[in-house]
């Protein structure tokens, strides 16, 4: 297929049907783990000057332990000053390390933001405007050391603009092949899921320090790759996903991308490293990315961003529970730090009140302020539930409703026979089917035990078809929207002393069967399950840079 853009949009149909799950084919992959040519879990630039920061740790932190409400509730109190030290505090709640795992003779980092099968395909850049002691300078993250690697600076007149914006900006890239080593054509997908999960991660720990933070999507991909000039190995291509930028005060979107549009081409004399020695290459990974890309270029970009959470506009004012709990003891820190990916779940202990399970939905409803607010565009996912031990509530299929503008569709074209039976008047959370979809949920997660096992899992359903042919470069802020939900749910679930999984492998086709959906109006884009974790005592963990010595 060429990349024109008249066929984008097909290339994008084209891609997706590719790389569905089927029982008898699954998506094309090497077939087995090249263990010789595993990426390193880090990227570095090894000749370029360290900017140390310093280690967060929550037993002697600047700031106070906030509340978990404060995860969403925007903070207008105490807002923190844009400083190396709240930087610094503000990367560690959000791409940084969260603790090491040790088994026998294998050891390995888990960070705050959820990768696919730990992979971490997502790299986090800042522009830093001028401070005391250090000028302007783009800088790249580097979680295993904690410290901010400088690629460049800028001349005079780039300061003093820079300056005037107020504030720093975060772009996110990614390296496709650190998940294609792994799950081969599908690997894009998970990408841009980790993307939402890093957005959410970023936007939640800006909250904490009282900051704002606004996608710019002004400034498209090309820009970007263009004021990055990443020095990419065969193989190992880099691309720049979105440009965020963070503030006290209220953004001017405009002003930030006029400034990157007066940049000029940047060649940073800092190469990075290499990941692999060899590469599987994928090529219809490439072809979706630049036809996604070359579509992005060809968009107008918008005067202004709307805000997320106007509801007259974006969400027709769903309902959704106040963000208050009051049984919730641990602090918003600890609930970052402590957040995991369970293996398998006990299915016994695997409960959830129905207050708890209620509540932990209204805080995945676009209407809530963080960190939904970072995300400018309308709401297309949807969360298709099975309910397994919601004490209170009766098993089933359940759908969350998350835009109020798709309700009539979703009845139109969905399975005839369900109830759509409206479950309480705060939350618009409705009941399709009584029963027991224990099974029928690990089937469609391809037969995982803790898709049945759960107290609960979720298929996240989006729109698509009419905002792909319209609209093909939404395609990867699909799964941006599926990775920030995601991130809520694993927050969600430490907060109530359980653990949640995202499950990426699923059988697209057959969840979309269970609902009665034809041709692909719609789509299953993410699952996610929540229950009581099996705990390995066999296994080691120890604090997340326990490795440094400074």
């Amino acid at each position: 297929m060429t990349l024109k853009r008249i066929g984008t949009s097909e290339l994008v149909s084209h891609y997706h049907q590719k790389t569905k799950h089927y029982p008898n084919r699954p998506a094309n992959s090497l077939g087995y783990m090249d263990w010789q040519n595993q990426p390193i879990p880090f990227r570095s630039y090894p000749a370029a000057t360290q900017i140390q920061l310093p280690v967060y740790e929550i037993t002697d932190s600047p700031l106070e332990q906030q509340p978990y409400t404060s995860l969403y509730q925007q903070n207008c109190e105490n807002i923190a000053a844009i400083s190396f030290a709240n930087i610094a505090t503000m990367l560690s709640l959000s791409m940084g390390l969260s603790a090491w795992k040790k088994y026998v003779n294998s050891e390995w980092a888990l960070r705050v933001n959820p990768s696919s099968g730990n992979l971490h395909p997502t790299e986090c850049y800042l522009i830093l405007p001028s401070f005391t002691d250090r000028p302007a300078c783009l800088t790249h993250y580097h979680p295993y050391i904690h410290v901010l690697e400088e690629l460049g600076g800028f001349d005079h007149a780039q300061t003093q603009s820079l300056t005037k914006l107020g504030g720093f900006g975060l772009i996110l890239t990614s390296i496709p092949w650190r998940e294609a080593w792994k799950y081969g054509e599908r690997a894009y997908r998970y990408c841009q899921h980790d993307l939402g999960h890093a957005l959410a991660a970023v936007r939640i720990a800006c909250n904490l320090n009282g900051w704002i933070m606004s996608i710019i999507p002004q400034v498209n991909e090309q820009t970007l790759d263009r004021f990055l000039d990443i020095q990419a190995f065969n193989g190992e291509e880099e691309t720049a996903d979105c440009l965020c930028w963070i503030s006290i005060a209220e953004i001017d979107t405009v002003q930030v991308a006029q400034w990157f549009e007066h940049q000029k081409m940047h060649h940073y004399k800092h190469a990075p490293n290499q990941l692999s020695s060899e590469h599987q290459d994928w090529a219809i990974i490439n072809q979706v990315q630049q036809a996604v890309h070359l579509a992005n270029s060809c968009e107008k970009p918008p005067e202004n961003t709307p805000p997320t959470n106007d509801l007259s506009t974006n969400y027709l004012a769903i309902k959704h529970t106040p963000i208050n709990n009051t049984d919730i003891v641990n602090s918003a820190q600890e609930i970052i730090f402590n957040r995991r990916s369970a293996q398998s779940y006990d299915q016994v202990k695997s409960q959830m009140r129905v207050e708890d399970f209620m509540h932990s939905l209204s805080c995945t409803l676009p209407s809530n302020t963080c960190p939904f607010d970072v995300f400018p565009y309308q709401a297309q996912v949807h969360l298709a539930i099975f309910v397994h031990a919601i004490n209170g509530l009766a098993p089933g299929l359940y759908l969350l409703l998350r835009n109020a503008q798709h309700l009539q569709q979703l009845k139109n074209e969905c399975d005839q026979r369900f109830l759509w039976q409206e479950i309480d008047t705060q939350l618009p959370l409705y009941l399709l089917e009584k029963g027991n979809f224990r099974q029928i949920a690990q089937e469609i997660s391809c037969n995982q035990e803790i898709a049945s096992e759960s107290a609960f899992s979720l298929g996240m359903i989006a729109q698509f078809k009419d905002v792909i042919s319209k609209q093909p470069q939404q395609y990867p802020r699909l799964f941006w929207e599926t990775g920030l939900i995601g991130q809520v749910l694993y927050l969600q679930a430490e907060a109530f002393n359980l653990r949640g999984t995202g499950i990426g492998c699923f059988f697209d086709d057959q969840m979309h069967q269970l609902l009665g959906l034809q041709n692909n109006k719609w789509q299953s884009l993410y699952h996610f399950t929540i229950g009581k974790a099996r705990e390995d005592i066999r296994i080691e963990t120890k604090a997340p840079y326990y490795h440094l010595q400074r």
